[in-house]
């Protein structure tokens, strides 16, 4: 029975279904269209809108101010006189603006005499029309003062001057903020049942407990030349003529480390075993064949590192950093979050060949490819080498991680110059969290200052109401996010990034700004990407337009398909923390520290923070800034204050102590810019979103009127049903009304 020969139905349906055609929400070159299906049939292409894209798969983009443009594309496959029909969304980005420089701004650097500094490889230039953007630089050799003096180096961006003023002089010895608290290890951290947080997270256990581990290692075995084990082909992202294969598989090593650190169930470290071991062959495989460098590990041949270093564009090739990131990534949870050793030794391989392969390059070569669209993607290479060295002590491991120095995003962050606009977000956020990595590991100011003024551009001007960021995965102008209210917006991956990214920030500010920002993306926006059911979907993007409908990514594999197998987990990271003299409750989710701390809802708005033993510190709770002006407080052994988003229990609560916070449940409007008029509607944490299909923009004023359902944010407008935004499934819904 196993040789029976499938029918022409069944062949056209596989067919049809292993279509690969690339990344479709971002179109900007030329489709390659298949003609035939592995299977056999043949494919006939038509198009929706052939001004474009061609059926034979040309790309004609819209010139700027036209707006991206949707086309269907419709397949129709044949076999044996039967016929199938598959169709197809394209985005089509439009052109870029055409850009005239008007300034372009001195670089002013201080020195100690004598110190001589590699200058940054980009000006930062100011464009007739106000934005803001970077440009290479050539400058011309110079030779520092060995007396106090300033010092002018000139060069050239985009053919026209530019120059640098060298101040030589004493310098006073700057520090950046140092770190005064540490989280606690997600071990002893366990989620409490009966909350949207809870039963994601359960849902996303079943899911990585249902996953084929040799298909997660199919791509693998078959680029090292070893068996597949009959495991079925990856797909989307992972498919075969895809050349981004292998992401997933490193944040699926993530994900179960992270559901083994956040459960303890031993059948997660069992099944990221199996993933390791698998790698592990696969790496001895590709040394052992020698087309490779020693270390190397892919899903595909080393070749697509070198066609990056020929500057070769997307989507030719797709990111071969960004792959290698989550490898290294998963490989490393693996390690520190499960005790896997065979985990370290293969990442210390990886880590040996990523150096030598960069080393070769010099500078002006890197600055290039890391600058290119896409292709030059690294994710977070840059704190992935840094966390490494932490591991192996290998001062090489460190030294790689500065090959991904980025200044084309660097530098202007440094001095506080918004350059994002038109820039990939999720391209560069883990560069950041990176920069971030090495403050961490090395204290310098100035990583510092990117961090922060990068977190704080980001969130004061490019954020929609849910915390996202980013339309058709770009950055646009500042305050501008009102305009960009389509089915692509917010893309969930680059929310998970600036949450790890709030998180890694946090304890060295203390600032109760930065949980509020937290808290809101969490819940309305990681908390609202994820499937209804245990199939592990994620929102890649979030529909944010009226009557938009949410699609949870699963079988494609995309991005945020791989972050979403981790999200569930890595907000546990942040919930409790400790200072010297405070335990910390940072997010008020249902949780408990083991043997410490129990925080619970007992009803809509009233959560109790227990003491389960007699505490030798005292408690210190983020208040969001929605509830800290009518805030009531119960219970507690001593006085308390409300402090900088905190309250604080200066005496330590005994064991069974406890304090009930009651934060006001009331609707209240977020405004957005002045000059829009588009609001928000949100009760406690959550942004509401009401039930409609219609296109037309609903008018606040007309459901603010609100009759509550029962327990909870549901809530009825006449005929309208508003609910949470985390619990809309995929219901189209609003989210942004007019104010009248």
């Amino acid at each position: 029975m196993d040789n029976v020969r499938p029918t022409p139905a069944q062949v056209l349906e596989m067919d049809l279904e292993g279509i690969y055609i690339g990344n479709l929400n971002t179109v900007d070159s030329d489709l390659a269209l298949p003609e035939a299906g592995p299977c056999g049939s043949r494919f006939v292409w038509e198009t929706g809108e052939s001004r474009f894209i061609t059926a034979e798969g040309r790309v004609r983009r819209p010139l700027h101010g036209m707006g991206n443009r949707k086309v269907e594309l419709t397949v129709t496959a044949s076999y044996e006189g039967e016929t199938a029909r598959r169709q197809f969304t394209a985005t089509v980005v439009q052109e870029e603006r055409e850009t005239v420089i008007a300034e372009i701004f001195p670089v002013e650097l201080a020195l100690a005499p004598g110190e001589r500094r590699e200058l940054p490889s980009v000006a930062v230039a100011r464009c007739t029309d106000g934005r803001l953007i970077t440009r290479p630089v050539k400058w011309e050799s110079w030779t520092p003062l060995a007396e106090p003096g300033k010092l002018e180096v000139a060069g050239i961006a985009a053919e026209q001057p530019v120059r640098a003023v060298l101040t030589f002089g004493p310098t006073e010895r700057e520090e950046g903020p140092r770190r005064r608290l540490e989280y606690f290890p997600m071990d002893r951290v366990r989620l409490l049942p009966g909350t949207v947080y809870y039963e994601n997270q359960r849902r996303m256990l079943e899911y990585l407990l249902g996953v084929d581990d040799g298909q997660m290692l199919y791509n693998f075995r078959r680029a090292a030349g070893l068996s597949t084990q009959g495991a079925e082909p990856m797909t989307g992202w992972d498919a075969d003529e895809c050349k981004l294969k292998g992401h997933t598989t490193g944040h699926y090593l993530s994900g179960l480390a992270l559901a083994f650190a956040a459960t303890g169930d031993g059948r997660f470290s069992r099944k990221l075993g199996v993933v390791v071991e698998g790698l592990r062959e696969c790496q001895d495989a590709f040394a052992a064949a020698g087309e490779c460098a020693p270390g190397f590990l892919s899903a595909y041949p080393e070749e697509q590192f070198d066609l990056l270093e020929r500057f070769t564009k997307y989507p030719e090739i797709w990111a071969p950093y960004y792959t290698l990131d989550k490898i290294m990534s998963g490989l490393y949870d693996c390690h520190t979050l499960a005790g896997n050793q065979e985990a370290l030794e293969i990442l210390d391989k990886l880590g040996d060949w990523v150096y030598r392969r960069l080393a070769r390059l010099d500078r002006e070569t890197r600055d290039a490819m890391w600058s290119m669209y896409i292709a030059g993607e690294f994710g977070g290479m840059l704190g992935t080498m840094v966390k490494l060295c932490g591991l192996t002590g290998k001062r090489r491991h460190l030294e790689a991680a500065r090959f991904f120095w980025n200044e084309k995003l660097f530098y202007p962050m440094s001095r506080g110059l918004d350059t994002l606009e038109d820039m990939h977000a999720n391209q560069h956020i883990p560069q950041i969290l990176g920069v971030m990595d090495l403050y961490q590991a090395q204290g310098d100011p100035e990583h510092w200052r990117i961090a922060e003024n990068f977190r704080r551009i980001v969130t004061s001007g490019h954020t929609y109401c849910i915390g996202g960021v980013g339309e058709t995965e770009m950055f646009h102008a500042a305050n501008s996010t009102c305009r960009y209210l389509t089915d692509k917006a917010a893309e969930s991956c680059a929310s998970y990034n600036l949450l790890r990214l709030t998180g890694q920030m946090f304890p060295y500010t203390l600032d109760g700004g930065m949980l509020d920002y937290y808290e809101n993306t969490l819940c309305n926006h990681i908390m609202a990407s994820c499937s209804h059911d245990s199939s592990g979907g994620t929102t890649y993007f979030m529909p944010l337009g009226p009557g938009g409908a949410k699609e949870y990514s699963t079988t494609e594999n995309t991005c945020c398909h791989g972050t979403g197998m981790e999200s569930r987990f890595r907000y546990m990271e942040n919930i409790f923390a400790q200072d010297e003299s405070f335990l910390y409750v940072n997010l008020l989710v249902d949780a408990v520290l083991s043997g410490e701390l129990e925080a619970r809802t007992l009803s809509p708005g009233v959560i109790q923070v227990q003491a389960l033993s007699d505490l030798k510190k005292g408690l210190k709770i983020h208040i969001p800034a929605w509830a800290q002006e009518k805030l009531a407080v119960e219970g507690g052994a001593a006085s308390h204050r409300l402090e900088d988003g905190f309250l604080v229990v200066e005496k330590p609560l005994g064991a069974g102590e406890r304090v009930v916070l009651r934060l006001p449940m009331e609707l209240r409007r977020l405004e957005n810019l002045p000059d829009e008029n588009l609001v928000n509607l949100a009760w406690g944490p959550y942004i509401l979103a009401a039930l409609d299909g219609g296109k037309d923009f609903l008018t606040a004023a007309s459901l603010e009127k609100l009759r509550q359902e029962k327990e909870g944010p549901f809530f009825r407008a006449g005929e309208i049903r508003l609910i949470g935004f985390p619990l809309v499934d995929q219901e189209p819904c609003h989210v942004y009304f007019r104010k009248s």
